[in-house]
């Protein structure tokens, strides 16, 4: 029989002072018990063994908050089976604003299960979707041994994994992209930013692996996601029904910290309730900037109640507001000025539905430069850390957008995407090829006999989707002459652009000429932004089409080299004839 609240023992989480952050515990008719000393013993684990690795609290032991030692730690590993003295709780979904401290709490549970468990041969797993994320908080981890010489002398350290020889249990780490996902023997998994998942398949399988231990533990921790069908929105529908009671499970601790739609999310009355590290990690200062820009940008604002405040957005936060979108909209080629670059980019349909070819013409601004944040990863190096960098955007673009479609399926097309294919065709705005598939020829003929000489491609560069493309664009460069570039269609290569795109419209530097399809696909285009500011564009549902901003968006990651090129001694010209070179090439190297 449940006891009321004023009955619970004392090892119950004070839920009065966090009322519906999570449960309030009991020992359901004594079939559980709460070993006192097992909960005091892993809260002193963290200040006795570990330091802060870097911040404000950087080489200072890990006291833990009061939070994380009552809502956590305390239930997580106090409360026992009363028959087999095994651990209760076999996972724990977290839930918590950014910037509360969750890596370093989860790094300081994983070595705690390490080297307390008493489990010989127990295999944890700290895991995330990406290597970045992945790689951050196993790097807590390891350096939090590092710092201790009586855990380290237990230990021996790997690039990617901790080693216990005595008890020969390992800690390694994997992510989403990786090839080997679990081990036959899994202890315990940490998952860290479970709403960044790229799908289920990763969390399926490690929590599937752990059924065999004998007290197993799964740690999902997260902040609020932005898809409604993910695996997160799934985990957290369960843990929010068991703190409301509508569901019973044992076995899971729940800790959510969120705001509700109701609450003012400007108000630092909320920030406070909601961020249980408020004043601590998560400074006043920091929290009303954020939100004085989240106020302006619409889509700052939902990543500001995400992000901050734990709230689920009902939609996908609209990314290009078309009012601002519609403010761009001029005469093309009224300027008598001449391109300073100019790029292309293509994005193919699978044959059979909206294909795009976007040409971008650069032009020199004098109006005073706008500041763009973005974080730039290497292209070729997977596992380098993102870069910060402040690009000035003192120019212009000029968008020229080409539309093609199967003709033999307008009509269908026209039904599913309800929008009227048929009329724009007859306007001029969408090309289609005879059949029920695209012609690729039919545009590789159009972008080499009148779309490249048009506007001197010849001497720009055409950005490219790999996926569908790569044939017709190895026949522009081979066969025409010219020169592409495979721009992948990952967060790591499209956020950049993305802002710089969001940027030029924000501040007036876009002009297109109201091209009825190219407008459409704006408004189609919905936006994630990861914990690191990077945004990845994308439909918000199957029917909307965004080829347009797809190839855009390629053109522009094109345009942001160039001109860097062109500081190494490879100034460029406008003619009639198309762009060329103004420096002669450097004279050959001697050779010994």
């Amino acid at each position: 029989m449940s006891r009321s609240r004023k009955d619970l023992p004392p090892a119950s989480p004070p839920v009065s002072r966090w009322p519906g952050v999570s449960i309030a515990i009991d020992d359901c008719g004594r079939k559980y018990w709460f070993d006192e000393q097992a909960a005091n013993d892993a809260v002193d684990f963290f200040p006795t063994f570990l330091r802060h690795k870097d911040g404000e609290f950087a080489g200072k032991p890990f006291v833990l908050e009061d939070w994380e030692a009552q809502l956590i730690v305390r239930p997580l590993f106090g409360w026992k089976h009363t028959a087999t003295k095994l651990r209760r709780f076999r996972k724990a979904y977290i839930e918590i604003p950014k910037k509360s401290g969750k890596s370093s709490l989860a790094a300081g549970i994983a070595l705690y299960v390490a080297y307390c468990d008493n489990e010989p041969g127990a295999e944890l797993y700290i895991a995330a979707a990406d290597r970045d994320q992945a790689a951050l908080l196993f790097d807590a981890a390891k350096a939090m041994v590092e710092d201790s010489p009586i855990l380290l002398q237990m230990a021996e350290i790997y690039r990617r994994s901790i080693l216990l020889p005595e008890t020969r249990v390992t800690v390694r780490v994997v992510s989403a992209d990786a090839r080997t996902k679990h081990g036959p023997n899994i202890h315990c998994v940490i998952i860290d930013e479970l709403h960044a998942q790229p799908g289920r398949e990763l969390v399926d399988t490690l929590l599937a692996g752990v059924a065999a231990r004998r007290q197993p533990l799964a740690i999902l921790l997260t902040t609020a996601g932005d898809d409604q069908e993910s695996i997160c929105r799934e985990e957290h529908d369960y843990a929010a029904n068991v703190i409301n009671r509508a569901w019973v499970d044992e076995t899971l601790l729940p800790v959510i910290f969120a705001a509700t739609e109701k609450e003012d999310w400007t108000s630092p009355i909320t920030w406070a309730r909601v961020s249980p590290n408020y004043g601590r990690t998560v400074k006043q200062a920091f929290l009303e900037a954020a939100c004085r820009e989240a106020q302006l940008e619409p889509r700052k604002q939902n990543a500001f109640k995400r992000l901050h405040l734990n709230i689920w957005p009902d939609q996908h936060q609209v990314w290009i507001p078309l009012e601002e979108w519609d403010a761009c909209a001029g005469t093309l080629g009224a300027s008598e000025a001449k391109p300073v670059a100019v790029a292309a980019g293509l994005d193919l349909s699978s044959k059979l539905d909206l294909t795009c070819f976007m040409v971008a013409l650069k032009f020199k601004d004098a109006r005073p430069a706008t500041k763009v944040d973005v974080m730039v990863h290497d292209p070729d190096d997977e596992d380098a850390p993102a870069e910060k960098r402040t690009l000035n955007v003192d120019f212009r673009i000029e968008l020229h957008p080409y539309f093609w479609r199967p003709e033999a399926t307008l009509a269908q097309a026209a039904a599913k995407d309800r929008v009227r294919y048929d009329v724009w065709r007859d306007q001029g705005l969408l090309r289609t090829t005879p059949g029920p598939v695209v012609d690729y020829d039919r545009i590789y003929e159009a972008i080499r006999d009148e779309i490249g000489p048009q506007f001197g491609l010849k001497d720009g560069e055409i950005g490219y989707d790999p996926y569908n493309a790569t044939q017709l664009a190895l026949q522009l460069r081979d066969k025409a002459g010219f020169t592409v570039v495979e721009v992948p269609q990952t967060v790591r290569i499209l956020s950049e652009p993305a802002k710089l795109f969001e940027a030029l419209v924000i501040s007036r530097r876009v002009t297109h000429d109201g091209h009825r399809v190219l407008r459409w696909n704006v408004g189609n285009v919905a936006v994630r932004e990861d914990k690191n500011g990077n945004i990845f564009p994308f439909k918000s549902s199957d029917r909307k089409r965004i080829d347009g901003v797809s190839a855009l968006l390629d053109a522009l990651s094109r345009l942001i080299v160039m001109p860097e090129r062109r500081k190494r001694g490879r100034a460029r010209l406008w003619t009639p004839a198309g762009f060329v070179d103004a420096t002669p090439p450097a004279p050959p190297q001697a050779t010994v």
